[in-house]
C-alpha cells in the first residue's frame, strides 16, 4: 500500500449496505414523456432514465431548498434563469 491511502476492502467494509426499494407509482403521461426522452436521447433502461431523473430532481430540489441559490441553464441559445417557487 502506498502513502495513506485507506485499504479499499477495508472502506467497503465500514460503509452500511442499502438495499434497493421496489416501488410501484402512477405516473401522469408528462412523466411518461419525460422517461421515454431519457431512454431515447441516453439510450439507457427504463429504471436508469427513473433513476437519473430523480437524482436531477433531487439535486435541483436541494439546490433550491436548502441552500437558496439560483440556478442558471447554459445552452446553446445562451444562459437563461431557472426561478423554481
Amino acid at each position: 500500500m502506498s502513502g495513506n491511502r485507506p485499504d479499499v476492502e477495508a472502506v467497503q467494509q465500514s460503509r452500511p449496505r442499502t438495499e434497493p426499494k421496489r416501488i410501484n407509482v402512477a405516473i401522469s403521461p408528462e412523466m411518461v414523456r419525460a422517461l421515454e426522452n431519457v431512454i431515447e436521447n441516453e439510450g439507457v433502461t427504463l429504471t436508469e432514465a427513473l433513476r437519473r431523473l430523480v437524482g436531477y430532481g433531487d439535486f435541483v430540489y436541494r439546490a433550491v431548498k436548502e441552500g437558496g441559490e439560483q440556478l442558471t441553464v447554459t445552452g446553446p441559445d445562451g444562459t437563461r434563469e431557472v426561478v423554481l417557487l
